[in-house]
């Protein structure tokens, strides 16, 4: 009996974490490093020509994280701009992600004399990943690429 509920409990770690980080926890074994990062930019690219009106900044380097469960690595891409469209933006950028296939989760808060933030998160397996935090002063962008076979110790 206890050793059933071993398995049982670790089968719902497995299933708890690869629906957490929304893909499988081990890198896709034909993506490289170059496609992965490749991916990414293209989505940030077309994300931002979405949203031409925001004075977006040249496409910065990525920062490398390890991807869930320690295997792999993925590349993260954040674009800081300023915009005073705060409720439009995120309507927009919700929208675009959902056309292109990605499952959208949004939020907001109101902070009173702070004004509203608005955040969401954008995922699909086998894409790139979007989510964006919009307040008052600006917009947060963040994209991250697939989980690609390296090491993160190659990228510190």
């Amino acid at each position: 009996m206890g050793r059933r509920r071993g398995l049982s409990a670790s089968a719902l770690v497995l299933v708890f974490g690869t629906v957490l980080s929304g893909c499988t926890v081990w890198p896709a074994a034909s993506l490289s490093v170059d496609d992965a990062k490749r991916e990414a930019i293209a989505f940030l690219e077309q994300t931002v020509r979405e949203e031409a009106h925001v004075a977006w900044p040249a496409t910065p380097d990525p920062i490398a994280t390890r991807c869930a469960g320690g295997d792999g690595v993925r590349f993260q891409y954040l674009v800081a701009a300023s915009t005073k469209k705060g409720s439009d933006l995120a309507e927009s950028l919700g929208t675009y992600w959902t056309s292109a296939g990605l499952e959208v989760v949004r939020s907001q808060e109101d902070f009173g004399d702070h004004g509203v933030m608005y955040s969401a998160t954008a995922r699909a397996d086998e894409k790139p990943w979007g989510s964006y935090e919009i307040s008052r002063s600006g917009i947060n962008l963040y994209i991250e690429s697939r989980c690609a076979a390296g090491d993160i110790r190659d990228f510190e």
